[in-house]
Order: structure tokens, then C-alpha cells, then sequence
């Protein structure tokens, strides 16, 4: 395979069971498959740390997922540049965890397209009704499931995880760290959560937890405090910075063209 390109075309044919008329079923895909030139993966929470969710609220997760649509969910000012800085050349692959519906998965695709954002697999959970209503519970078991996935699919890719301090991300980074030593080189966690002084002590005594066992966690208030750790550790250039400061700095002055300001 090419050294540096990540999305290879792949045929898919239905054998069975043949539709009415016995006429095969085909269709197009793509597959991602990290290349030789990859320096790391970006492992990404989506909800509260790529798109504006209020997901530490159910009534606000239930509105922001079931109302809401591309042009009107909204990404953290400067996410985009900082994944298209991460995502290299397009040679590192990016993968976005969350625990929100299958049944959204085209919209999420949409947001990332619309907002240019890159784009990578997106790994969704079933929100079940046969056995019990899952909306906010089982989300560490297929976070951490997901993530487990990911890095065992690709074993000698280390990996950044990224997410946000309004549920459980930190602690299952944690949890992962620990499960795969020497894989993650760094967490960057967004702090959606400033107002809760006992949180914010949590996440920065899991934070000096980290940095004894050799690990880092960045707990940020705004996309730019990842950049710059990024910056300084050489996974993104002096101009990439300057990207995402300049994005930061507009999209907090003026939403993106065709919403409204919240």
C-alpha cells in the first residue's frame, strides 16, 4: 500500500441471501488503513469536545441529538484547524468515539464535512429499548470497549486521546493508559465543567496520577491549551499553531456563516 495514503476504495457484493430476481447487490466503499507515514492516531470524544452538546445534561443531550442538524450543531471554535493539524498530511487517522445513537451517524459525517473537519470512523453505540432505555448509562463499557478496539486493530500506532471533563473521559483514559502502557502519548481533555471546583480537582489529581506513571494529561479551557502542548511536543507546526490560534480567536468572535449566535 501507498506510504502516505490513509482511504483505499474497496467493491462490496452482497452473496446472500440474492434479492428477489436471483440480480447481485453492489455497492462502493472505503476502508482506512494507516500507512508507514503515520506518526499517530487521534482517538476523539465527539459530544462536548468536537461538537457543542451539553451532554452532562439529558435534557440537553435529548435536544442537541434528536433536534438538532448539521448546519446547526456547532464545533468548539479552532477543533477544525487543530484536526487538520493532527491529522498530518492526511497520513495520521483520526477516530471519533461516542456513545450518541447509530441512527445519527450520517449527521455527525455531515458536521464533520460541513465544518472541515477530517474525516475518520466514526464508532456509535445502539441506544437499546428491547431490554432498557440507554441513554446516559453504559457509557464508560463501550467507551473503553471502542477505544480497546481501535488500539488493538492497530498495535504499533500510538495514539492521542481526546475528550472533555463533563462525563467520564478522564477516568477511562485513565483506565486505557493503564491497559495499553507506552501507547497514548498524551490526553487532551476539554474543560466543559470550569464551575465545579471538586471536578476540576479530580481531573488534575488524575492528571499528577498520570504525569507519576510517566503519562500526560492536558485539562484545557479552550482548544488552544491542547495546541500548544501539541506544538511544544513537535506534532504540529509553528504556522498549524498559528491556525488554530487565529480559528480561536474568530470563531469566538463570530459564529460559523448560517447559524445563530447562542
Amino acid at each position: 500500500l501507498p506510504a502516505t495514503q490513509l482511504w483505499h476504495a474497496v467493491a462490496l457484493e452482497l452473496l446472500e441471501p440474492l434479492p428477489a430476481g436471483g440480480e447481485p447487490v453492489r455497492a462502493s466503499g472505503r476502508v482506512l488503513v494507516p500507512p508507514a507515514g503515520a506518526r499517530f492516531g487521534v482517538i476523539s470524544d465527539i459530544d462536548d469536545t468536537v461538537i457543542r452538546t451539553d451532554a452532562t445534561s439529558l435534557l440537553g443531550t435529548f435536544r442537541s441529538t434528536m433536534l438538532a442538524n448539521a448546519r446547526t450543531r456547532l464545533p468548539f471554535p479552532g477543533v477544525a484547524a487543530l484536526y487538520r493539524a493532527l491529522h498530518g498530511a492526511g497520513t495520521n487517522p483520526l477516530f471519533y468515539v461516542s456513545s450518541s445513537p447509530w441512527n445519527i451517524y450520517d449527521m455527525l459525517s455531515d458536521v464533520l464535512a460541513l465544518r472541515g473537519i477530517p474525516a475518520g470512523p466514526l464508532l456509535l453505540r445502539n441506544w437499546g429499548l428491547e431490554r432498557r432505555l440507554e441513554l446516559a448509562f453504559r457509557h464508560h463499557d463501550h467507551k473503553f470497549a471502542a477505544i480497546t478496539r481501535i488500539l488493538e486493530t492497530y498495535p504499533q500506532l500510538p495514539c492521542l486521546l481526546i475528550g472533555d471533563s463533563g462525563q467520564e473521559d478522564p477516568e477511562i483514559y485513565r483506565e486505557v493508559i493503564a491497559r495499553f502502557p507506552g501507547r497514548i502519548l498524551a490526553v487532551y481533555i476539554r474543560n466543559v465543567t470550569s464551575g465545579s471546583a471538586p471536578r476540576t480537582a479530580a481531573i488534575q489529581a488524575l492528571a499528577q496520577e498520570l504525569a507519576a506513571s510517566g503519562s500526560t494529561l492536558i485539562l484545557a479551557d479552550d482548544t488552544l491549551g491542547a495546541a500548544r502542548h501539541a506544538h511544544a511536543m513537535g506534532w504540529i507546526s509553528d504556522a498549524e499553531l498559528d491556525e488554530v490560534a487565529a480559528a480561536v480567536a474568530g470563531e469566538q468572535a463570530a459564529p460559523p456563516s448560517g447559524t445563530q449566535a447562542e
